[in-house]
């Protein structure tokens, strides 16, 4: 959810004076609310997050609570960007911990809105309106590997959905998996975002369960080689779409029967580890997510 303060210029237009003003007003609120800075030197506490930030190195901060699973960002795109993120499809619950917050930063900062026209007002206007961006994140091995996503997908776009990869905001597919969300909110409310959303979650699951049936029946080989990315998870270095080639192979595994112990929240865990780790080269450190994989392998 995305919302500036009104009379505060937008983030590419702040001074550093204005900037740091805004970050402490906003700090003197969250702090109470139990977030904590994140950047380096603070990861243990911000384990669970793995945050971009593409505003100005000088004036762009992230804020995270390991209780409610939440970030805001602070100097982005936007002046606030409030996220909230948790494993499995709980968007109502999702919502409610993000309206609560939005919310109780309101009572403390006058929002820029335009209630003739616009709504919220934020510097894209592609998220202008209601400014809420609801996402899931999907595991789609099966409609990747029998070529169906080639056919969903133009489905999706006509459906107002925004489909991107798990590698950034422009990013494909990447072994069958993807993000979904809506691509506008201008005229709606949350809850009308939220039930279109779920509508295409159940499409798109109901098309890759049909997918999954027929892996090992009418795409054996293309299944089999895909299988084998698994391999990598044992080696010290691998590059990044190389990981998620490999987690997504461990969890196609599980799902069809195979000895491998292998689920969502590991795989998250996984990503995060190793996205973390990714160094100079574009590689991934590999020691740093070892402890989560033992007892992963199939035993025969």
């Amino acid at each position: 959810m995305a919302r500036n303060i009104s009379g505060v210029p937008f983030p590419n237009r702040m001074s550093l004076a204005h900037y740091l003003a805004l970050r402490n007003a906003i700090y003197r609120v969250l702090n109470g609310n139990h977030f904590v800075e994140c950047r380096k030197g603070t990861e243990v506490q911000c384990a669970d997050f793995l945050i971009a930030v593409e505003g100005r190195e000088d004036a762009s901060v992230a804020f995270g609570n390991p209780i409610t699973g939440q970030v805001i960002v602070i100097g982005d795109e936007d002046h606030l960007r409030i996220s909230t993120v948790s494993a499995g499809l709980e968007l109502d619950k999702m919502l409610e911990v993000t309206l609560r917050m939005e919310k109780r930063l309101s009572e403390e900062f006058q929002y820029s809105f335009d209630v003739d026209r616009f709504g919220f007002l934020t510097a894209s206007m592609a998220n202008a309106g209601l400014a809420m961006r609801a996402s899931v994140w999907m595991h789609l091995p099966g409609l990747a590997l029998t070529g169906r996503w080639s056919d969903l997908e133009p489905l999706l776009h006509s459906l107002d959905i925004s489909v991107r990869g798990i590698l950034g905001e422009e990013s494909d597919m990447t072994a069958g998996m993807v993000q979904l969300s809506n691509r506008t909110s201008y005229g709606r409310t949350p809850e009308e975002l939220l039930a279109k959303l779920k509508r295409v979650v159940e499409l798109v699951d109901s098309e890759e369960r049909t997918s999954q049936s027929d892996l090992l029946r009418q795409y054996r080989s293309q299944t089999m080689d895909f299988l084998k990315w698994m391999s990598l998870l044992e080696q010290p270095f691998m590059p990044r779409d190389s990981l998620v080639h490999a987690v997504s192979a461990a969890l196609l595994a599980s799902r069809l029967g195979y000895n491998v112990r292998f689920d969502t929240a590991l795989a998250l865990r996984v990503l995060i580890a190793g996205f973390k780790s990714l160094q100079p080269d574009g590689t991934v450190q590999m020691q740093v997510v070892r402890n989560f994989l033992r007892d992963t392998v199939m035993e025969s």
